[in-house]
């Protein structure tokens, strides 16, 4: 039988009552504690990679791990807690970038915990295939059972969690961290009965940018055309797109400690003019949970740019280690790849579907990046309510739109 914690090396014991627990180094200075964090900082700079290897989604997690570590031991410092257990408590749906609690303590981000934070965070983009941004992609965010506040429990009693690496439907347990630096084990699969703050990378923000990456790589390589617009005898210019009024997952197959999917769609079809492949990438960030409808009305497909108005769409979720850049080659090189010379005649529009299924990595069907399911042959101008995709793990409701 399963528990939703499993004991390592020390007990749990939080306090229930709301109370925080009195510390002698509540006057500690802010000196002392930045001495206290650089050094922890060094210790574990040592351990993580220099450079990065693309795709390597082991190397996100060292540095997420090492970043748990980390906010654990800040935990221990109460002007630093509060300011983590007050901002999430605020937002308790809501990531909160590393970088912003630093700067709590380091407001001029000049101390080497800062600057080591900073690093971090450039390699965590570099390990994804992002550019450099001024947006902190590590972030601390809260899991809290419902029926209970983060503020039940006393900041110095928090554990600090670190997802595991492979794939999410194997995982048995993750490794939580106290404020002392000592591991704790919990079940990955039951969620557990008190709250707990996790280190991970916000996706939402990732695929944002990962999305605008590959639109503009695609567009760089032929593979996307510019919105061909209809102009009427008049003069006047119309676009037509398929909207989707609603979409339902099924299962996203996600862990509790994974929170909400980040999932993405793919739009695939043939090109006017050649004989290439169409296609682009289009983010759901609002599609956060399974078993749930949601009535978007957004623009999925806008047509004009696939022959025998028909395209394809498939979609993708992004758990964390997703790189943009891996996923543009596969895209372009892999598809074109998989479907070698071809004549553009209506049949294929379903094999260029097959042909990104075939064309992704292998490890993007376990946690890296989750299939979720396909439509294919959609047609412009067509209503499609309730329709299942291929997979079975989708249903979306589509109706057509004419934007003048």
């Amino acid at each position: 039988m399963h528990c939703a914690l499993r004991r390592a090396r020390t007990a749990w014991n939080p306090s229930v009552d709301g109370s925080r627990r009195p510390s002698g180094n509540a006057m500690k200075t802010k000196g002392t504690w930045m001495s206290l964090v650089t050094t922890g900082v060094l210790m574990i700079a040592s351990v993580l990679p220099v450079q990065a290897a693309p795709g390597d989604g082991g190397n996100v997690h060292a540095v997420t791990e090492a970043s748990a570590r980390d906010v654990a031991a800040w935990l221990g410092q109460p002007a630093l807690a509060d300011a983590v257990v007050d901002a999430l408590a605020a937002h308790p749906d809501r990531g909160l970038p590393l970088t912003s609690v630093m700067a709590k303590a380091d407001p001029d981000g000049s101390s080497l915990a800062a600057r080591t934070l900073a690093g971090r965070d450039g390699l965590v983009r570099q390990y994804k295939g992002l550019p450099a941004g001024a947006r902190s992609l590590l972030q601390v965010r809260s899991f809290v059972p419902a029926g209970q506040v983060l503020s039940a429990v006393a900041p110095a009693d928090l554990w600090v969690a670190v997802l595991p690496t492979g794939d999410d439907r194997t995982w048995t347990s993750m490794v939580a961290y106290d404020r002392h630096g000592r591991q704790h084990l919990l079940d990955a699969q039951i969620a557990p009965t008190f709250p707990v703050l996790i280190v991970d990378i916000d996706t939402g923000q990732a695929v944002q940018e990962g999305m605008a990456l590959i639109n503009a790589g695609l567009q760089a390589r032929g593979l996307q055309s510019a919105d061909r617009l209809t102009v009427t005898a008049n003069g006047a210019s119309s676009l037509d797109v398929t909207r989707l009024d609603r979409i339902r997952l099924v299962n996203d197959g996600e862990p509790w400690a994974l929170g909400g999917a980040e999932v993405f769609a793919v739009v695939s079809g043939l090109q006017i003019d050649t004989a290439e492949p169409e296609m682009a990438t289009v983010s759901l960030p609002y599609l956060d949970h399974d078993k749930t409808d949601y009535t978007p009305g957004q623009p999925l497909v806008i047509w004009g740019n696939y022959r025998f108005d028909t395209a394809n769409v498939q979609l993708f979720e992004d758990d964390g280690d997703t790189n943009y850049k891996d996923l543009l080659i596969a895209l372009t090189e892999g598809v074109k790849l998989a479907l070698g010379a071809f004549a553009p005649e209506y049949a294929v529009i379903a094999d260029i579907g097959g042909a990104i299924l075939k064309a992704m990595p292998s490890g993007w069907f376990t946690n890296d990046t989750d299939y979720l399911d396909s439509f294919y042959l959609l047609q412009r101008g067509q209503r499609y309510t309730g329709r299942m995709g291929a997979a079975n793990n989708a249903q979306v409701t589509l109706s057509p739109l004419t934007l003048q």
